[in-house]
């Protein structure tokens, strides 16, 4: 019976047992080994953490967020660097798909890294701390930006408010949709949270730069849903490449 509740399942008069009717959703993908706390944790049998204790913890964490925010700050410097360089991609996007579209995906992988490592709430955590700390930059440089970036590289508010509201709700949605679908399955995690990206990102992004202008952006919109999508099937190979080198905390069942 312990195992049967573990697992998600109660009895039930054919077989012996039967699916819990609440077991939906994308976490019927997990396992009894999934669990993200402890037991410990759970029903209080681990002693009480001090003052000394919580700072300790807060240091490591954020230790560990150190590398994983750098990491995403490397990548936005890059999307930076290459808005204004054209790519084609056999006829898609003519006019408006730039390299920086195309490395939005990779964003997102690193995302997946840590969240693999560390759970949702620290890969929720790096978002916020690398797009803050953009914010900080644009903010302290206030009339000396143009001494660091030409003027005429540097985007308009629209486009950096669009891009910048669009990556963090993608990779909420995106971060909840990984830690829903880890399982013994590898590749179900990273797959449904790039899915989850490849719609939530134009969703919001193409509306909120183009909405009310000349453009028609409907059409640019479902096209990169297709780009986002298929960029982050070629990315589950590098996935799979690096899950060992970057193992789940305990607590994660190993997935």
């Amino acid at each position: 019976m312990v195992q049967a509740y573990n697992k998600h399942v109660v009895p039930g008069r054919i077989g012996g047992l039967q699916m819990a009717p609440h077991d939906r959703g994308l976490y019927r993908l997990r396992t009894a080994n999934d669990a993200s706390v402890s037991i410990g944790a759970v029903y209080g049998y681990s002693r009480k953490s001090g003052v000394t204790d919580r700072l300790l913890a807060a240091l490591m964490a954020a230790i560990r967020l150190s590398v994983a925010v750098t990491a995403l700050l490397g990548w936005v410097i890059a999307v930076f660097l290459y808005r204004d360089t054209p790519a084609d991609l056999f006829g898609i996007g003519t006019g408006w798909l730039t390299l920086a579209h195309l490395l939005v995906p990779v964003g997102f992988f690193c995302i997946f890294l840590t969240n693999r490592r560390y759970g949702p709430g620290y890969a929720f955590a790096q978002v916020l701390a690398a797009m803050g700390a953009v914010g900080a930059f644009v903010l302290l440089a206030g009339p000396e930006i143009g001494a660091v970036i030409p003027l005429d590289t540097i985007p308009t508010l629209r486009e950096a408010g669009a891009f910048g509201g669009a990556f963090v709700a993608a990779s909420f949605i995106a971060t909840l949709a990984f830690d829903g679908a880890r399982g013994p399955r590898w590749w179900t995690a990273p797959l449904f949270g790039f899915l989850s990206a490849a719609i939530v990102f134009p969703a919001v992004y193409f509306p909120a730069l183009y909405a009310g202008t000349d453009p028609v952006w409907l059409p640019d919109g479902l096209q990169y849903m297709g780009v986002l999508a298929a960029a982050g099937i070629l990315l589950l190979l590098p996935f799979w490449i690096l899950r060992r080198m970057v193992p789940p905390m305990a607590g994660f069942g190993g997935y």
